[in-house]
């Protein structure tokens, strides 16, 4: 934008100068565009900087307390940034406090074999014995953008086996560690279930499809 410059004195002519119009408050000069004339396009506001947090220097106990406050984007309460469903592990965080970088989970899928012990009757349900067996292990990255974690899907479950599926960090789960109290329904949906050890993040039970027949 060219200078606008304010004369001083008289003009050559005798005339006097004109006057260049005083800036305004804040500074700057406002105009009008000339007709016809596009006006310059507006920028847009600034916007604050997403904060994040440094993982990379955590311990196992830090990353693992961090991982378990972590809250998800669904503004729903006690909701979790990092968890495990039908697909696998499903990374959708708050802004705010999500990791910088990326950071590596553990995997882990079981199958759980049943056997059904005693047969229901009016008084109590059918009782069943439960045993697994690891399928696999692996460690992941997830983050720090949001979406779902490739190949961790639990496999499907058949007609008497169903799948436990936790993502830890730290030590390896003993079996010893996983539910036996698992509930027999007739849906393949994950459901969430409680896996002891101080490393755990998430645990889903995806039960047989047809119990009864077991």
């Amino acid at each position: 934008m060219a200078a606008l410059l304010a004369v001083s004195g008289c003009s050559g002519g005798g005339e006097p100068a004109a006057q260049v119009p005083s800036p305004s408050p804040s500074g700057l000069v406002h105009y009008t565009p000339a007709t016809g004339s596009a006006a310059p396009p507006a920028s847009p506001p600034p916007t604050a900087p997403k904060e994040c947090v440094q993982t990379a220097g955590m311990s196992v106990e830090q990353l693992t307390g961090y991982l378990k406050e972590l809250r998800s984007t669904s503004g729903n309460y006690q909701t979790k940034g990092l968890t495990l469903d039908s697909s696998g592990l499903n990374f959708t965080p708050e802004d705010i406090k999500r990791p910088c970088e990326a950071v590596s989970v553990k995997l882990a899928h079981y199958w759980v074999e049943m056997k059904k012990t005693r047969e229901a009757d009016v008084i109590s349900g059918a009782r069943y014995e439960y045993s697994y067996t690891l399928i696999g292990i692996a460690s992941h990255a997830a983050g720090p953008q949001d979406g779902r974690v490739p190949d961790t899907a639990p496999p499907g479950p058949s007609a008497c086996r169903g799948t436990v599926s936790v993502t830890y960090l730290g030590e390896d789960l003993p079996l010893r560690a996983l539910p036996y109290d698992l509930k027999l329904v007739d849906t393949t949906a994950p459901v969430p279930v409680e896996v002891d050890g101080d490393g755990v993040l998430s645990a889903i039970y995806v039960s047989p499809p047809h119990p009864d027949s077991c």
